[in-house]
């Protein structure tokens, strides 16, 4: 999973212990639950040396009814916008690592019958990979006038 997910799951389930599925969900699934589908992305340029992805992740909360589902979305954006949308990154222990990610929008919505769906985007930056190549060595110069 994506370390930024990750993160974010992480981040979540402090917010709103319970069941957490990442791959399918059950047909007898937990009440309430959330769910963590894995992030799609966009890429586009960003810099000289960088590029740019765009990552978007539907959460879905599963409650006793949309009314609750959608207040415990609601909880939830809320937390990450009063943070400044600054959610810590942390390792695969669970550690926080002291660097954040920012999210850029928190979108809520019921989306079915006790079911709500928290929508998250964040941008996320990678240096361009670059060529490898011989410096330079032992260079003479001869200079004069003809």
């Amino acid at each position: 999973m994506n370390p930024e997910a990750a993160s974010i799951m992480a981040y979540f389930y402090k917010l709103f212990p319970c069941k957490v599925y990442t791959k399918e969900v059950p047909e007898s699934f937990a009440v309430p639950s959330m769910y963590f589908p894995p992030p799609f992305a966009l890429n586009g340029n960003d810099t000289l040396s960088t590029f740019l992805k765009t990552y978007s992740l539907p959460v879905k909360l599963f409650h006793e009814d949309s009314q609750q589902a959608n207040n415990e979305a609601e909880r939830i954006a809320d937390a990450v916008n009063s943070k400044k949308g600054l959610i810590p990154l942390v390792d695969k222990t669970g550690a926080v690592t002291g660097e954040y990610v920012r999210i850029n929008r928190a979108e809520t919505r019921i989306a079915d019958t006790g079911v709500a769906i928290i929508h998250l985007t964040w941008d996320s930056r990678y240096f361009y990979e670059k060529e490898e190549y011989t410096p330079l060595q032992n260079i003479g110069v001869d200079s004069g006038v003809k």
